[in-house]
């Protein structure tokens, strides 16, 4: 009995033997086969060519995101603003010194008529043809002769504003348009101030209103020595 137990052991020692040899090659063949795989795998990847960056969706939400920096850019846009001075819409027609003053209400000697009289305009003296020039851009609404004032022309500034001009003998004709610093003319004389030595006898309106031209034209002149502003006798 002991002799049959002791062959049995034997076989099944030399038995394990062999098991035991195979559980260790299967073993190894299965890490040899994952080692064969892995490396094929990272063969395979780096044959690959690189992945295409994938175009990203507009959702059109808005990004509400905080993030940690703001970037400002300031653009600065140069306004140029161009003032227009008094100089530039107005000028002296003629020369700057003043023969006889603007006067509505006290009486100023007439020497052509040898009277006291009003006198609603400016006198210019100048030069027997020169040059007379448009105070500022308008349109020539009429050009006329009168036996007592010579040549006429009247000058529509806009803005309720016009000018008038008096012994001069026009170049332009009505309806003309014009600018300021234009000729207009040449000058010829006043009879009825004829006594005095060449000038431009100058009007200016307001809406209708007579004013100083020397005022409304806010430029620089000289008064002649002659000009005097004597009240009438009583």
């Amino acid at each position: 009995m002991k002799k049959e137990t002791y062959g049995k052991s034997r076989f099944w020692q030399g038995r394990g033997v062999y098991a035991a040899l195979a559980v260790s090659l299967i073993g190894l063949g299965a890490v040899v086969a994952a080692m064969a795989v892995r490396t094929l795998d990272t063969e395979e990847e780096a044959s690959q060519p690189p992945a295409e960056m994938v175009e990203q969706v507009v959702t059109n939400q808005p990004d509400n995101r905080t993030t940690t920096s703001t970037t400002t850019t300031t653009t600065t846009t140069a306004t140029t603003t161009t003032t227009t001075q008094a100089a530039d819409l107005y000028i002296l027609p003629l020369s700057n010194t003043v023969q006889k003053p603007f006067s509505p209400t006290a009486l100023l000697f007439c020497e052509t008529m040898q009277d006291w009289r009003t006198h609603s305009g400016v006198d210019f003296a100048g030069e027997e043809g020169q040059t007379v020039k448009a105070l500022a851009n308008g349109t020539i609404l009429s050009v006329e002769k009168s036996l007592l004032w010579g040549g006429i022309i009247t000058i529509d500034h806009g803005v309720g504003v016009q000018s008038r001009y008096y012994g001069v003998t026009a170049t332009v004709r009505e309806g003309q348009t014009v600018e300021v610093g234009e000729g207009i003319g040449a000058l010829s004389g006043v009879p009825c101030e004829v006594a005095q030595s060449p000038h431009l006898h100058l009007e200016m309106s307001i809406d209708g209103e007579p004013v100083d031209p020397v005022t409304a034209l806010a430029k620089e002149v000289r008064y002649a020595d002659s000009t005097t502003e004597e009240a009438a006798p009583q």
